[in-house]
């Protein structure tokens, strides 16, 4: 017999979204498709695999265990282009949607980045969520719905998850995390990998202590740090949004008026840059210099 897993020893914050989850899966459910959406790395799947095992019936568990259960995520195209949930895919999940559940009284399917879906995968969704199964639901995970068409969405209940308090996040790693920035993050999900793999994250680490001393660094070292980064425009728009995640929780309630309106404007400017590094083909090296050189 496979282990059981209790989900809830690794949850780190959303007590508010896991009690609702909890009450509403012991009753009438508000709708048959769910969409939970937040920041990447928060915690978002961890609650929805512990909401599927309590639809299932099998509260604490690990419900991919259970013949009832079905989730996906992005593949990568063998071509080496985005990762990316196909159409085909989508379809399958109709298939086992249309089945009897075979050992609880409903079926499960959690799409894990259901953002990252294509335009024909957010079409074939779209049809089964027009038509529900009533033994049937739906979880989507998306850290960008502004990917998903309004149609989509519009046929889901929303469950909104944001940033992990520092204190929670304290709380759940303790003295495992050595950089004190990691708790400023509010990202549960980045910290675990960090911890689990710290090799493959140093790279990302050294950078992230960089980013968070930028104040310090001398107009060299900041041209430095920006044509270092520039060479990954993907990677760095993910690690600098995870540096505006800790600036934005590292505000104090002390904090003098002026002192926040400019830390708002730098955070503008550092979400201006990800959506630029990320969604243009603007100069990396440009953009990275012009955030670089503006004062905290």
């Amino acid at each position: 017999m496979l282990p059981v897993i209790d989900l809830s020893m690794a949850i780190i914050g959303h007590e508010r979204q896991r009690t609702f989850l909890g009450k509403i899966s012991l009753g009438e459910l508000p709708h048959h498709a769910f969409l939970f959406f937040g920041p990447e790395g928060v915690g978002k799947r961890l609650v929805a695999l512990e909401f599927a095992a309590s639809l299932l019936g099998f509260p604490g568990e690990d419900p991919s265990q259970k013949q009832d259960f079905l989730s996906f995520a992005p593949e990568a195209k063998k071509e080496g282009g985005k990762r990316s949930i196909s159409v085909e895919t989508v379809r399958e999940t109709g298939k086992f949607l249309s089945r009897f559940p075979a050992e609880a009284h409903r079926r499960v399917i959690l799409i894990d980045d259901a953002d990252r879906m294509t335009e024909e995968a957010q079409n074939a969704l779209l049809k089964l969520l027009e038509e529900p199964n009533s033994s049937s639901i739906l979880i989507l995970i998306a850290s960008r719905t502004g990917l998903l068409r309004d149609t989509v969405v519009s046929r889901t209940f929303r469950v909104p998850f944001a940033s992990v308090s520092e204190e929670a996040m304290r709380s759940g790693f303790g003295s495992s995390v050595a950089e004190p920035f990691f708790f400023s993050l509010g990202r549960p999900g980045i910290v675990a990998g960090a911890i689990a793999n710290p090799d493959a994250f140093s790279g990302r680490r050294d950078l992230l202590r960089s980013l968070f001393r930028l104040s310090a660094l001398s107009v060299s070292e900041r041209l430095a740090l920006s044509e270092k980064l520039s060479t990954s425009p993907t990677e760095t728009a993910e690690v600098l949004e995870w540096w505006a995640s800790g600036l934005r929780n590292m505000q104090k309630r002390g904090d003098s008026a002026k002192s926040v309106v400019r830390r708002y404007r730098f955070l503008e400017d550092i979400e201006k840059t990800t959506r630029s590094l990320r969604d243009t083909n603007a100069n990396a090296r440009l953009s990275l210099d012009r955030l670089f050189l503006v004062s905290i």
